[in-house]
């Protein structure tokens, strides 16, 4: 059921997603998903929690989809890197030995309750 309900959100964000975004809003999601990536990072590197490549992507799209943007359509995924990146170098300054580690597990599985626990 989780997956049906997943394959229909899917399916009509794309077909939602006909108008592209303003250069305003693409600066506003490149912002949103560079911050989600960085949490990441950090759960990566610093708390042991290995992260899919792969799947951020799909992941970024639900999570643009969830504020309210029906695409991620013409976004710069290098700058999304970049500014995950710095990001995280702010996290790792703020937390250094993963204070945030089961903070940002918590947000994930609250945001994302339909993804299955790997580990």
């Amino acid at each position: 059921m989780k997956k049906f309900i997943l394959m229909l959100l899917l399916i009509s964000n794309a077909t939602l997603a006909t108008e592209s975004l303003t250069k305003a809003e693409k600066g506003a999601v490149e912002l949103l998903l560079a911050e989600a990536a960085s949490k990441l990072i950090y759960l990566e590197r610093d708390c042991d929690k290995p992260i899919d490549k792969n799947k951020f992507k799909e992941l970024a799209r639900l999570k643009a989809f969830s504020e309210g943007y029906m695409t991620v359509e013409g976004i710069s995924w290098d700058r999304v890197e970049r500014k995950a990146h710095q990001g995280y170098g702010v996290l790792k300054t703020e937390a250094p030995l993963g204070q945030f580690c089961q903070q940002y597990q918590n947000d994930i599985k609250g945001n994302y309750r339909f993804l299955k626990e790997t580990s």
